[in-house]
């Protein structure tokens, strides 16, 4: 119970305690957990805590474990996207384009990056609304056209 407990404790100190100044991150930071539910034949449901650094442009994406371990680590520019998973590397033309081959559907970055810290605009096909509680925020995203129906909860950590 105790080694479990040790661990526990030390996996939160993991994801809790990354360094923030990167330039990327100062020019936005965001933390907390998401879920991504593919509504088709056969649903398949993602969730991760997640670490965004960066603008819709240029940015880093990286996921946890529940224990604080790095699963996955996005990286976007101009000039395409980079999902690394281990040692394993593997480049992509565009974030929507690597979202689109990992999950069959892509995700409009540029659109959902603008709910972040306030109400964005509005996407064809999709339904978002936002709330803020308690100085944290909660963006529910709901894409009805094209198939598969997606749906996106993101919950973010007050800032630090």
């Amino acid at each position: 119970m105790l080694l479990s407990l040790a661990l526990l404790l030390s996996g939160c100190s993991l994801f809790f305690n990354k360094a923030k100044v990167s330039p990327i991150a100062k020019q936005g930071h965001w933390e907390g957990r998401l879920q991504l539910r593919i509504l088709q034949e056969k649903p398949e449901q993602f969730s991760f805590n997640f670490d965004l650094q960066g603008t819709a442009d240029t940015g880093e994406l990286t996921i946890y474990s529940p224990l604080g371990s790095t699963v996955a680590v996005a990286t976007w520019s101009p000039n395409g996207a980079e999902l690394t998973e281990g040692n394993k590397q593997t480049h992509f033309e565009s974030m929507e384009d690597l979202t689109m081959r990992l999950t069959g559907a892509a995700l409009p970055l540029p659109t959902l990056m603008a709910w972040l810290n306030s109400d964005g605009p509005a996407l064809d096909g999709w339904q978002i609304k936002s709330e803020t509680v308690r100085a944290s925020r909660r963006i529910y995203a709901q894409r009805f056209q094209p198939t598969p129906p997606l749906q996106l909860t993101l919950l973010l950590d007050p800032p630090q």
